[in-house]
């Protein structure tokens, strides 16, 4: 008999939506299905107890994935790949009669739709049954609320434990549509409220909940526990498609004009161009954005057009190619919740240059070399050193090259994971 005090291990259920939102092609390079999709790997190779789900918009409800670990060690997730789903929001932060009877009209007829185009692709994967297990997700907020209301409206009682990554729409950076900042709020505010625990991706994000939830932003927070993401960067399994620059370059991954701050590093290339510098060539590597390209068409970018290269959506064998051949690679963010381009510079073996946002100096430690991000200047200045000076860039790769041992890994993230989980259940 075993004792009253004696814990009941957790059935955890772990969310891989964003992998299969990803595999639309939309999000191919987005770090939160990279997360999620890296951690499930982690997880299932770490306890075979561990069960995986996908959310259905057509089903309403979580369908259970079975993920393989192949001979050779590695992890096949089977999550199914290319169904697009009719996304319609389930709950709402404002109220609006008109809108809420056109979307009860019509929501049956996206649901058939949504049906249909799962069982098209993937007939007959099997509902979870979730009451009593612990459902731990890594997908945005809007995308959990919408699968705590189908849970609620099919009488569904589970524990959930959500992974928050950042609370970045939180401050004052402008965002495309102005609805944004409200509905995440208003989603953050919804799944903590039926949290067991949280999870956040790094001690600075756990902060920044705290203090929101303080400001009454956001509501009252259970416990949080940090689970920091990873250095690693996985070897690439898929034929290499894109060649390196065979001249010196910079690095920027995932990188964006505004609040991600691209620009102050077209603005150092003209400063060292300036200052009769070197000039490398500038790598823009991650998902196509529209107003970089045709920020670097306009007449502004005139004298640097020729430097700038756009490597659309790499797959991770020429990623990893692309970081360990880069002069250095470039965090020139305002603000993030993590910062994986970083550490996956220094797995492997490239200098991060970053801005002195608080968790980039998270991340990357004395490993990293930091800027402010308003002073391309600086920037500027540890581009020229580590184009000019062999000394200075040699000693700074051989210690980050002696310091990999100690730099994080998805496994580390996936034991974590596991036994955050454990304390929250409690």
């Amino acid at each position: 008999m075993s004792s009253p005090n004696t814990m009941v291990k957790p059935q955890i259920v772990f969310d891989l939506t964003e992998v299969l939102l990803a595999s639309t092609g939309k999000l191919r390079y987005y770090g939160i299905a990279r997360v999620a999709a890296e951690a499930g790997i982690a997880l299932r190779k770490l306890d075979a107890s561990i069960r995986f789900a996908v959310f259905s918009q057509g089903h309403r409800g979580l369908l259970e994935v079975f993920p393989e670990i192949r001979e050779d060690g590695s992890v096949e997730l089977n999550v199914p790949a290319g169904i697009r789903q009719i996304r319609m929001r389930s709950h709402h932060y404002s109220r609006s009669k008109l809108r809420d009877l056109i979307l009860s009209a019509i929501r049956p007829l996206i649901d058939r739709k949504n049906r249909l185009f799962w069982d098209e692709i993937a007939p007959g994967m099997p509902q979870i049954e979730m009451a009593g297990k612990t459902f731990v997700t890594c997908s945005r907020p809007k995308v959990i609320t919408e699968i705590l209301c189908a849970m609620a409206k099919q009488g569904v009682s589970c524990d959930v434990i959500p992974m928050l990554h950042d609370m970045i729409p939180l401050h004052d950076f402008h965002h495309q549509r102005a609805s944004f900042p409200k509905n995440f709020v208003g989603d953050n505010r919804f799944v903590i409220e039926r949290a067991k625990g949280l999870l956040s991706v790094s001690e600075f994000t756990r902060q920044e909940i705290i203090d929101f939830s303080q400001s009454d932003v956001l509501p009252a927070v259970p416990e949080i526990i940090a689970v920091p993401l990873v250095h690693q960067c996985p070897i690439g399994t898929e034929p290499a498609e894109q060649a390196p620059p065979d001249t010196p370059y910079i690095l920027t991954v995932g990188s964006m004009l505004g609040r991600k701050n691209l620009d102050v590093v077209f603005e150092a290339l003209r400063v060292l161009q300036r200052t009769g510098s070197p000039l490398p060539k500038l790598v823009l590597a991650g998902a196509p954005r529209g107003r970089t390209r045709t920020y670097v068409a306009s007449a502004e970018c005139d004298s640097i057009r020729d430097l700038v290269l756009f490597y659309e959506n790499p797959n991770q064998t020429d990623l990893v190619t692309l970081y360990e051949n880069a002069t250095a690679v470039i965090m020139p963010s305002r603000m993030e919740g993590w910062g994986l381009p970083a550490g996956e510079a220094l797995w492997c073996g490239t200098p991060a240059i970053c801005s002195t946002a608080p968790v980039l100096e998270e991340v990357c430690g004395d490993l990293g070399l930091y800027f402010d991000p308003d002073a391309a200047d600086e920037l500027a200045e540890y581009i020229r050193r580590l184009l000019t000076d062999s000394a200075f860039s040699t000693k700074l790769r051989m210690r980050i090259s002696e310091h990999k041992s100690k730099l994080r890994t998805w496994d580390n993230v996936a034991e974590d994971i596991v036994a955050a989980v454990s304390r929250l259940s409690r």
